[in-house]
Parts: structure tokens; C-alpha cells; sequence
């Protein structure tokens, strides 16, 4: 697994600021994954154009006699041609994840294996930490499970495949003499696979997101659209609480089967939503509802169905809605400072992927080319030319490395002029030790020197004056 393919399988958001990861992931954009990139928008773009033809030429419900002709026949087969195109990539794709990811787990499995065999029993953190790592090695998932994308491709997927099946009965069970036309259930058959149609226009239309978000204009507003589902999901609750129990006050008093705003559950549950739009929803309705019964009319307090328009008006259409905009405004200011590095890790992910399924030749092509070319990195650099943002930073970092290269140099002179300083002091204090030793045993010598003189004339004399008796 290469390095980048590392920094995306762990997920190490801050690494995406380091400026090699930044220059690599550049280096392989431009090489390789770039056009990649673009030939799959475009694929995409006509697989998302030819269903659109298909939703504005062909409408099955309408059960009209020229359905089976040429533009329908032409516009349905090639975006279901186009869907199974794209059904065999993913296929590809869920392949060499999975089996990039089991050769790296087993590999991974072998290295800690042997580790454990030359741990000391005694060493129990260590077992225990790579026994740890083992175990996360076998639970780990692939980066094809991990991205959500892949899991909303497949969502997709399954509608497409279900619209297709529709579509093509439809498209042949349009004609008079078809067995499917002469159906009762027919239409309710064909107005369903309209409303299939829509459904899946609208996914499709939404996956456009996930090959837009490897560009750099574009990925960061993708990562901050994505984060603000939470919000959603939040506010819809709240909604809900306030929402359900309206309805039901409104239809206990306001239910009337004659009314276009509120004659069933359906419409009461639309009328009470189309209140937060300001939109018309009866009002002198509600204030003119009256009851009959066993010829009594019951006129309703109007002062009642004020207080209850009001309520909701207040807690719907201004409480919700602003807390709602005061939600997405927060969610939008936390994720902006890492929207940058979530939209580059999304495009190492894409460059991982793609780089695991370039045949070998360009991968060797590749190496070579970062060998020659990128051991180390050459850039040319103006002081006089405009940077861009990504400019200013490597320079910002340039400057800071040489700032501390500088000061690192400047301490390592001080520390040699120091330390030869005390070197010199030192050499000259042991010199004067020497000196002082030397002269100490020169003098003890010339000591030594006179004292065995001394001996040697006082032995001359002792031995004269034996002489001298002996002679008496």
C-alpha cells in the first residue's frame, strides 16, 4: 500500500495539510487521475442527459398509442445501456477494493504474526498492543465500504435497475396488441413506473455531487452540503412534535368533507404545511366553519381558531424556521475551517482507487517519472510573479523550514565558537598544570640530586677517616 493509499485507509485528516502529502496528491492529479476523472464526468454527464430525454419524451401513464416509436425505443435502451455500463464499473470497482484490501490484511496479518513470536513473555503491554492491532487488521473494512458514496451508488443502483424493468415492460406494453396493454391493472401499472421515474431522475441527478467533489471549486460546498443532513435530521424532528399535534387540533374542529382545504387526513396534512409558506389555506374557512346536528348549528369560537393559527404560524413559521437557519449557519461556520482537507481527502481517495486499477506499465511509468522527476521535487519560484493561495502556502512553509535550518545553523556555531573557547581554557589551564608539575619535578629532582651528593661526600668521609686510623 503506498503512502497516500495509508493517510486515506486511517483517515489522518490533519496529514492532508502537511505539504508532501499536498504535492503528492498534486503530482498524481495531474498525471493520471485528472483525465480519468473527467472521461467518468462525462460518461455520467450522458447517462444523466439520456435519462432526462427519457423522463421529457416518454410518459407511460398517459397510455397514449405512440409510445413505441423511434426517439422512445432510441432514449430508453441507450440510458439503460449507460446503466449497465456503469452497474459492470462498480462491479470492477467493489472488486479491486476488496481484493486490495485483503492482500494488504494479510500482509499486515503476517507482520504482526511475527512480532508476537519474538515478544518476551514479560513484555505484556507489548503482546497486548499487538494483539490490538491484530484485531483491528481483521475488523477493518476496505475503502470502498468505508466511503458513504459507494453505499448511495448502490441505493441508486437498485432503482435504476427497477425503472429500467418498468420502463422496457411499458415501452412494449404500450402497443394495442400487447397483452400487458389489454391488462386491467395496466395503468395503475404504468403510472407507477412514472413515479419510479421521477424517484430515480432524482438520485441520479444527486450522484452528480459525487463526481463533482474531486474539484477543488466544488468539493469543499459538497462537504459542507453533506454535513448540514444532520441539521436536517434534527429540525425535522422538532417539526414533527409541533407538526402532528396541529394537524390533529385543526382536524378536530376544522374536518369537513365538502372542503377543499381540509376534507381528509391528505389534504389537512397539506393545507397545515402550506400555512408556513403563507400560502392560501382557507382562513375564512376556518373562521365561517360551523356544525349541524339534529338541526342545531354549532358556530365555532372565531377567537379559537385565531389562537391556533397564530400558535403554529409563530412556532412553525418563525421559531423552527429560524432555528433551522441558526443550525445551518453553525454547521456551515464549524465545517468551513476543514471543508478544505475532507474535499482533499475525498480526491485521495479518488486517486487511490483509480492509481489500484492502472495496468502495470503505467504504474512503472509513474515510479520512473517520480524518480527522475520527484527525488527530490523542482519548482520553479518568481519573487516578482502574483502566487495563488496554494503558492503563498508553500512559501509560508518554504520560509519557515529555512528559518529553522537557519537557526539551527546559527546554534551549532555558537555551540562550536563556545565549546572552543572552553576547549582553548581548558587546553591552557592543563598546559599551566604541566608547566607546574614539570617544575615541581625538576626541583624535586635537584633536590634529590644535592641530598645523594651530600650521601656521596659524607660516604667519602666516613671512609677517609677509616683510612687515616688504620694508617695510626
Amino acid at each position: 500500500m503506498s503512502v497516500l493509499g495509508t493517510v486515506v485507509e486511517t483517515m489522518e485528516l490533519k496529514l492532508m495539510g502537511h505539504p508532501v502529502i499536498r504535492e503528492m496528491i498534486k503530482v498524481k492529479w495531474s498525471r493520471f487521475a485528472q483525465l480519468n476523472c473527467l472521461l467518468n464526468l462525462l460518461i455520467y454527464a450522458v447517462y444523466l442527459v439520456s435519462w432526462t430525454c427519457v423522463c421529457f419524451i416518454y410518459h407511460p401513464w398517459k397510455l397514449q398509442n405512440k409510445e413505441y416509436s423511434v426517439p422512445n425505443i432510441v432514449s430508453v435502451y441507450v440510458a439503460v445501456a449507460l446503466f449497465l455500463y456503469l452497474l459492470v464499473e462498480e462491479f470492477r470497482d467493489l472488486y479491486r477494493s476488496e481484493t486490495s484490501h485483503f492482500r494488504y490484511k494479510m500482509w499486515r496479518s503476517k507482520q504482526i504474526e511475527r512480532d508476537l513470536q519474538y515478544v518476551p513473555e514479560k513484555l505484556t503491554e507489548e503482546k497486548e498492543y499487538l494483539e490490538c492491532q491484530a484485531e483491528k487488521v481483521r475488523s477493518s473494512r476496505s475503502a470502498y465500504r468505508k466511503d458513504g458514496w459507494n453505499w448511495f451508488d448502490w441505493l441508486t443502483y437498485l432503482s435504476m435497475l427497477v425503472t429500467s424493468i418498468l420502463v422496457i415492460c411499458c415501452l412494449h406494453g404500450g402497443l394495442d396488441k400487447s397483452r400487458l396493454r389489454n391488462w386491467d391493472g395496466y395503468p395503475t401499472f404504468a403510472l407507477w413506473t412514472s413515479r419510479m421515474m421521477s424517484i430515480t431522475l432524482g438520485l441520479i441527478w444527486f450522484k452528480l455531487f459525487k463526481y463533482v467533489r474531486v474539484y477543488s471549486f466544488l468539493g469543499p460546498f459538497v462537504v459542507i452540503l453533506l454535513n448540514t443532513f444532520t441539521d436536517i435530521v434534527k429540525i425535522v424532528f422538532v417539526f414533527v412534535v409541533f407538526y402532528v399535534p396541529t394537524v390533529a387540533i385543526f382536524y378536530q374542529f376544522y374536518h369537513d368533507t365538502d372542503s377543499d382545504y381540509f376534507g381528509g387526513v391528505r389534504q389537512m396534512l397539506f393545507t397545515v404545511y402550506r400555512m408556513l409558506l403563507v400560502d392560501d389555506y382557507g382562513y375564512e374557512e376556518i373562521q365561517s366553519t360551523n356544525v349541524t346536528v339534529d338541526g342545531v348549528t354549532y358556530v365555532p369560537d372565531t377567537w379559537w381558531s385565531d389562537i391556533i393559527v397564530s400558535f403554529w404560524l409563530m412556532f412553525g413559521a418563525i421559531i423552527i424556521l429560524n432555528l433551522f437557519i441558526a443550525l445551518m449557519s453553525d454547521t456551515f461556520q464549524r465545517v468551513f475551517d476543514n471543508a478544505g482537507e475532507v474535499a482533499l481527502l475525498q480526491r485521495a481517495s479518488i486517486i487511490v482507487s483509480i492509481e489500484d486499477s492502472l495496468p502495470e506499465r503505467r504504474k512503472t511509468a509513474f515510479l520512473r517519472y517520480l524518480k527522475e522527476k520527484c527525488a527530490p521535487k523542482e519548482a520553479y519560484y518568481d519573487d516578482d510573479k502574483a502566487e495563488d493561495d496554494e503558492g503563498l502556502e508553500v512559501k509560508r512553509y518554504t520560509e519557515q523550514t529555512f528559518d529553522l535550518v537557519k537557526s539551527i545553523q546559527t546554534q551549532v556555531t555558537e555551540w562550536r565558537e563556545e565549546s572552543g573557547t572552553e576547549l582553548k581554557l581548558a587546553l591552557r589551564q592543563q598546559f599551566h598544570d604541566q608547566q607546574k608539575q614539570i617544575r615541581r619535578l625538576e626541583e624535586t629532582v635537584t633536590h634529590l640530586r644535592k641530598v645523594m651528593e651530600a650521601q656521596t661526600r659524607f660516604k667519602r668521609g666516613v671512609a677517609g677517616r677509616g683510612a687515616g686510623d688504620d694508617a695510626d
